[in-house]
């Protein structure tokens, strides 16, 4: 609305000073005209009222250009109409009164007033036109003045019926002329007003289109008949890695490399549309990226070209990909428990058999001390099936409430009370003084600190293993955020380490970088902490040690507060 306004403002000064000009134009010919051709026309009346006459319309024109700075245009418009129907009063009367033959410069008042000032105008314009004329003959009748008569001889008797006539046509035609002029001028001014609110609108339109172009997710390309791109949004240019100088008037196959589309877009190849194409490419800092392209035609926007619409399908990839993983891992895990189920049974009875045996028989030591390793060893495939079908056959959690600093210092007894626990290595507890309470299953909790606990003895020949336990009411690891209260368990040994590019691995099952290791220990507790709703971080350096950072989130709990240090 408002620019309607200043574009409506902006063509009626145009025209106020348009009119402006043409008056000083008019009366600049006229009065050269005067004088090149006085005694062709053969005036032998005196022109110095005439010259006077003009001269005032100088002088007003003079004063139009000084009142434009200080009225409005509607005010200065007003003033110029009433003005000029003035000025042209006095021409009349310095040019014969009645029989004056420039009377038709009334008509041209009017049809400026139409054109600057709102139809209404023009007829008050045409009004004021017939009273000045009308004035005019009224005192010239009644001889209350003489007009100036540039030709004495064609001046025209009152007596004549002609100058009825005369006064009838000027009448008649004046309000015709604003009329005309100014339904004109309506309609020009509406069709002016059309045609700026329709630009106004397609050009908010086109806006908008660009906004919802650039704003959208997916990327987008167009290109020519011969496949150059003519234009690409931001989304697109992160997607390839391209600014936009380097993708304008480029061949599309230099930005998105894949085979399918150079061919699609070759001279011997009918394009067929609407068309998709997905595949795999390098970008331009070296990710590869899998894409879906779907192309349609620009036929409709009288454009030449197409239209190329992508998005990244990296990510869904992969997770279709894990997702396959996932339901043949879990396919496999069920037989695979099934299978060490049924191979544990006789397992048991086998190391069972094997000790009654053993103790019933009188052996020679050497024999006796086969039947002791063959007893260890089907002990240790016996806690091996246990831990495997721990893993793949995970219990339902029974929450309950936990003393965990208890927890934790009831299992470094134990660790500390194994026969293969070596003098060399201490174990450090450095929790709260208060009990530190917590909702959850007790049992697979004290899993996680005995898996952590004996993974990080094992990597240690000597040294310390420090825990540390302390509570939070906020948690943030990487683009893991919780809002729950919890504890964050920390396990620090001072054992060889785990190299970089093995860190991503430790968590996956059979995973092991020990000798004798089954690579179900940390398995087990990432599942546990991830069933949870917690998360585990792990910082290492070889030769240093390694630290396991865990969250455990409280069951029932959901206390925002604060981001604590941990």
């Amino acid at each position: 609305m408002k620019r309607e306004i200043r574009n409506h403002d902006q063509e009626l000064e145009h025209r106020v000073r348009r009119i402006m000009l043409l008056r000083v134009f008019f009366l600049t010919g006229f009065f050269g005209l005067l004088l090149t051709f006085q005694e062709r026309l053969g005036i032998t009346a005196p022109i110095e009222p005439l010259c006077m006459a003009i001269g005032a319309g100088f002088f007003m024109s003079l004063v139009y250009a000084v009142l434009f700075r200080f009225l409005t245009l509607t005010e200065n418009a007003s003033i110029q109409v009433a003005g000029d129907l003035l000025l042209v009063g006095g021409i009349l009367f310095t040019t014969g009164g009645i029989d004056s033959p420039i009377s038709f410069l009334f008509l041209f008042v009017i049809i400026a007033s139409s054109v600057t000032l709102p139809r209404a105008a023009a007829y008050l314009a045409a009004s004021g036109a017939i009273i000045i004329y009308g004035v005019l003959v009224d005192l010239e009748y009644f001889g209350i003045i003489t007009p100036v008569y540039l030709f004495p001889e064609s001046k025209v008797s009152f007596e004549s019926g002609y100058v009825f006539y005369v006064i009838f046509l000027n009448i008649v035609s004046y309000y015709t002329v604003a009329y005309l002029s100014s339904f004109l001028s309506h309609r020009l001014r509406m069709v002016k007003e059309e045609l700026v609110r329709a630009s106004f609108n397609l050009e908010e339109q086109r806006a908008f289109n660009r906004n919802i172009v650039q704003s959208m997710g997916n990327g987008l390309i167009t290109i020519d008949p011969g496949g150059v791109v003519t234009s690409i949004n931001p989304a697109a240019r992160i997607l390839t890695g391209y600014s936009i100088e380097e993708s304008l008037e480029k061949p599309i196959e230099n930005l998105i490399p894949l085979a399918k589309l150079k061919n699609l877009f070759s001279e011997d190849q009918t394009l067929i549309l609407s068309k998709q194409i997905e595949g795999e490419y390098q970008r331009k800092d070296g990710k590869i990226i899998f894409i879906r392209i779907k192309i349609s035609h620009l036929a409709d926007l009288n454009v030449p070209g197409y239209i190329l619409v992508f998005e990244d399908l990296t990510e869904v990839k992969e997770m279709q990909e894990k997702v396959m993983r996932t339901e043949q891992l879990a396919a496999v895990g069920r037989f695979s428990a099934g299978l060490a189920h049924e191979i544990r049974n006789p397992l048991t009875s086998l190391s069972g058999s094997i000790q009654v045996l053993a103790r019933g028989l009188k052996l020679e030591s050497s024999y006796k001390k086969l039947m002791e390793i063959v007893i260890k060893e089907t002990d240790r495939l016996n806690v091996i099936l246990s831990d495997f079908l721990n893993y793949s056959q995970p219990k339902k959690s029974n929450n309950t409430i936990i003393d965990l600093t208890q927890l934790i210092q009831d299992v470094i007894i134990l660790l500390k009370n194994k026969e293969d626990f070596s003098s060399t290595k201490q174990i450090v507890f450095k929790g709260m003084a208060d009990h530190l309470i917590l909702n959850g299953d007790e049992e697979q909790i004290k899993q996680v600190v005995w898996n952590l606990c004996i993974n990080a003895l094992e990597a240690m020949s000597q040294g310390t293993l420090t825990l540390k336990l302390k509570e939070v009411l906020y948690f943030q690891s990487g683009k893991f955020k919780s809002n729950h209260r919890g504890m964050v368990l920390e396990v620090q040994d001072e054992g060889c380490g785990i190299a970089q590019d093995q860190i991503n691995n430790i968590y996956d099952p059979f995973y092991s970088s020990k000798k004798d290791g089954v690579g179900l220990g940390l398995a087990t507790v990432y599942q546990i902490i991830n069933k949870n709703g917690g998360v585990m971080d792990v910082k290492s350096k070889v030769g240093k040690g390694t630290l396991f950072t865990v969250f455990l989130p409280d069951q029932e709990s959901a206390i925002p507060a604060p981001l604590l240090t941990h």
